[in-house]
């Protein structure tokens, strides 16, 4: 939907043009996971908007046409990679990312022409586009440093739902809910310093991650109980809040996330505990899932459950290409669920503490004309 409606804002604004920038030699899936690498603290749809940016760099498009056409382009080829595991956080990003380049066009001043007339009037707006092009090559790490600073809002904000001598269940390895937890034990603006435990469910597929979030809150002074996935409902019981990170939230104000996600939502809302998710504002966006196998229908194939015997034959026509291969032992390494909003009591945002119908009308406020 963000890619019709930006292209249906941008149709009465756009010169006409038939050529197709070139990216030479540019591989923005390369570039992606370049940026993750080199910045852990980097999330995914703000990875995809420095790639776009690099793309943008790297191109010949000079109109505004072939600018918005270029990141269509590469936003599609970035999110049909196969080694890409999470492709709605892509679609995400690059969501965002034309929405604020169709806010920067509509700023710009009128000059007068048609726009599809390719007179004086197409050609000043593609020059004024031009400079936002080149501010954003120049400031690219611009969009990264506000998510980190968004990171602290949500930090800040959510102190305030942790009382003294709560317990506190999570999982994930979230960044943000790791900074949150940690500026909890820390006295803010004269707001005293909480006194919290909490309970670590280890991620089995990204046990490495966890043990590193678990070893910096325990350097806070913050004690930590580690505990399986599986052992989530046996201690249940102990549990004051949930609190887990969200790598997209969706257009009804749901999530996806790790796998595990979900079950541990499930087993909150049956023991009456509150689940709140840590999420900053920028991986809002369009996926809508319906369940747990249609998280984004046609785009996203995710089965952990392949039925196989002693001797499985593979029948002709269903061998699985070297792409299908590579897709499904990614998603397989990063498997990820939907948490619906029901199970959600709210989200703690850089803007505040919403409830999910209140993200659900961002949403459409931000991708529905």
């Amino acid at each position: 939907m963000a890619s019709n409606n930006a292209a249906a804002g941008l149709s009465g604004l756009l010169p006409v043009h038939s050529s197709s920038p070139d990216v030479g030699s540019f591989d923005i899936v390369a570039t992606y996971h370049r940026l993750l690498a080199e910045d852990p603290e980097l999330t995914m749809p703000m990875a995809t908007i420095e790639a776009l940016i690099a793309a943008l760099g790297a191109s010949s498009a000079t109109t505004v046409f072939e600018t918005m056409k270029l990141v269509e382009a590469q936003s599609d080829r970035l999110r049909q990679s196969p080694r890409v595991a999470n492709p709605m956080a892509v679609r995400h990003g690059s969501d965002f990312f034309k929405q604020y380049l169709v806010r920067e066009l509509r700023q710009l001043p009128s000059s007068g022409g048609t726009a599809g007339g390719g007179g004086s009037g197409s050609q000043n707006t593609d020059q004024q586009f031009d400079a936002i092009r080149k501010h954003l090559q120049r400031n690219a790490h611009l969009f990264a440093t506000r998510a980190k600073e968004a990171r602290e809002k949500i930090a800040y904000e959510g102190r305030f739902l942790i009382k003294d001598d709560w317990t506190i269940l999570t999982h994930g390895g979230s960044r943000v809910v790791s900074l949150l937890l940690q500026r909890a034990k820390e006295r803010v603006n004269g707001d005293n310093p909480r006194r919290f435990k909490v309970i670590y469910a280890i991620s089995e597929s990204r046990q490495e991650q966890s043990n590193e979030v678990v070893k910096a809150l325990r350097a806070k002074n913050i004690a930590v109980a580690t505990i399986s996935e599986g052992a989530v409902a046996h201690v249940m019981s102990k549990v004051n809040m949930v609190l887990v990170g969200a790598e997209v939230i969706t257009a009804q104000g749901g999530i996806i996330s790790r796998m595990g996600t979900y079950q541990i939502a499930e087993m909150a809302k049956i023991k009456n505990k509150p689940f709140y998710v840590a999420a900053e504002q920028h991986k809002l966006g369009q996926t809508f899932p319906t369940d747990q196998f249609t998280i984004e229908p046609g785009k996203f194939r995710q089965n952990p459950l392949r039925f196989e015997r002693a001797c499985t034959r593979i029948r002709p026509g269903e061998e699985e290409s070297e792409d299908e291969k590579l897709a499904r032992e990614v998603r397989a390494a990063a498997p990820l669920d939907f948490t619906p909003p029901t199970l959600i009591e709210s989200f703690i945002c850089d803007h505040g503490i919403k409830s999910t119908v209140a993200l659900e009308h961002q949403a459409i406020d931000m991708f529905v004309e």
